[in-house]
C-alpha cells in the first residue's frame, strides 16, 4: 500500500475520533471523582488507535518483499493484554472490604478496544460501541442506585469505640422490624486507632427503608463510622 497524503490525513482522522471518544469517557469518569480521568482514557484511546495504523500500514515498505509476512492482529492482541497492567491500578480494595474501581479498570480496557477499532478503520463499531458504554455509565448508574434504595437487604460495615455498642445496634434493629444477622468482628480496622470494626447483614421488613434505618444506626453512641458495603 502506498501511503500518501490523503491516507496519512485519513490515519491523523482515525486517531483524533479515537482519542475524542476515550476523552468523553474519561471526562464522565472525572465527574464521578473516579481514579483514572479524561487523560488517562483519552492516552489509551490515542496510543492504541496509533498502534493499529502501525500494525496494519507502518510495515509496508517491507511486506512486499520476499518471503515477507507479517500478522497485524498480533499487536491487537497485545493491546488488549497489555492495558490490563493500568486498569489493575485502578482497582482498590478498601477497608470496609469495598472493591472499588472496576468500572473504571473496564472503561479503560474498552477505550484501549475503541482506539483498535477505529484505528483498524473501523469506525461504525468503534462509535456504536463509544454510545453504548457511555450511556451505561450514565443511565445505568441511575438504575443501580434505584435498585439499591428498593433494597430489603444489604451488608453494613462498622466502626466502634467500643464493643458494648454492638448490643444497642441490635436493639435499635430489633425496634425498627429489622434483622441483624451473620455479625463478623475484626480486632481492628488495621489502622492503628483501636476501633472494633466488622460487617452485618441488615434486613428489612414491610416497608420500612433501609437508608432511614442505617441512618439511625449510625447515629448510635459509640459508632464512628457506618455505611452499606
Amino acid at each position: 500500500m502506498d501511503i500518501t497524503v490523503f491516507t496519512e490525513l485519513e490515519f491523523f482522522f482515525r486517531i483524533l475520533i479515537a482519542g475524542i471518544c476515550g476523552g468523553l469517557i474519561g471526562y464522565e469518569r472525572n465527574n464521578r471523582l473516579k481514579e483514572a480521568g479524561i487523560r488517562t482514557h483519552l492516552i489509551v484511546a490515542l496510543a492504541a488507535a496509533l498502534i493499529m495504523v502501525v500494525s496494519k500500514y507502518g510495515f509496508s515498505d517491507v511486506t512486499t518483499l520476499k518471503g515477507v509476512a507479517l500478522d497485524p492482529s498480533r499487536i491487537a492482541a497485545q493491546i488488549v493484554t497489555g492495558v490490563g497492567f493500568l486498569g489493575a491500578g485502578t482497582i482498590l480494595v478498601t477497608k470496609s472490604h469495598e472493591i472499588k474501581g472496576l468500572t473504571t479498570a473496564a472503561g479503560l480496557w474498552a477505550v484501549s478496544i475503541i482506539g483498535t477499532a477505529i484505528g483498524a478503520g473501523f469506525y461504525t463499531g468503534g462509535t456504536v460501541c463509544y454510545a453504548f458504554i457511555l450511556l451505561a455509565m450514565n443511565v445505568l448508574r441511575l438504575v443501580d442506585v434505584r435498585i439499591q434504595s428498593r433494597q430489603k437487604t444489604a451488608t453494613v460495615y462498622f466502626e466502634l469505640r467500643s464493643k458494648l455498642s454492638i448490643g444497642q445496634l441490635v436493639r435499635l434493629a430489633r425496634e425498627k422490624d429489622c434483622t441483624l444477622s451473620e455479625l463478623e468482628l475484626y480486632a481492628d480496622s488495621g489502622y492503628g486507632d483501636n476501633l472494633v470494626c466488622g460487617t452485618f447483614t441488615l434486613w428489612a421488613e414491610g416497608r420500612t427503608s433501609l437508608d432511614d434505618i442505617l441512618r439511625e444506626l449510625s447515629a448510635v453512641e459509640g459508632v464512628s463510622y457506618l455505611t452499606r458495603i
